[in-house]
């Protein structure tokens, strides 16, 4: 897939979604340390700013910067990384 269709597809998630794929990424056997750690760092992120009820106006801000974050680290993940199905994920 040419990578800027695939960062539109991307953008075109919500950021649930997101956050569900760098799950799958930081458990994923083939992601290399750097990875692994930049998508479980940006998935802890989501979940500060989803708990974070103190912060209200810059709410909507914040998780607009954390969205663009999140998709351009995607994109330049491979797909197939992306998927919670693999059986090659890491365990413990």
């Amino acid at each position: 897939m040419d990578r800027d269709l695939y960062e539109k597809t991307l953008h075109g998630q919500h950021l649930t979604g997101l956050a569900d794929l760098c799950a799958n990424v930081a458990r994923h056997r083939s992601a290399d340390s750097k990875q692994s750690d930049k998508a479980h760092a940006l998935r802890v992120e989501w979940v500060r700013l989803s708990l974070d009820r103190s912060v209200n106006g810059d709410k909507t801000e914040a998780e607009a910067y954390l969205k663009k974050r999140m998709v351009e680290f995607l994109a330049g993940v491979p797909s197939w990384m992306l998927s919670g199905l693999s059986t090659n994920c890491k365990r413990g």
